[in-house]
């Protein structure tokens, strides 16, 4: 599972939205919540989804929801 494709893809997408969200709040003066960063995360997700085969792209759909 660790080593599969599409857990680290969700970490990675996981990882750019943290770092997003960190320099949103930062440099933009945004606030610290959990909203925007889910928001974020599922707007990375649907644009991976593009890209990805079929039988992974089920699998993101439920993360994206």
């Amino acid at each position: 599972m660790f080593g599969s494709p599409i857990f680290r893809e969700i970490v990675m997408v996981g990882c750019w939205s943290i770092w997003c969200h960190m320099n949103s709040i930062i440099i933009d003066n945004g606030s610290l919540s959990l909203l925007p960063w889910k928001h974020f995360f599922v707007l990375e997700v649907s644009m991976v989804l593009f890209r990805v085969k079929a039988y992974v792209k089920a699998l993101l759909t439920f993360l994206a929801e």
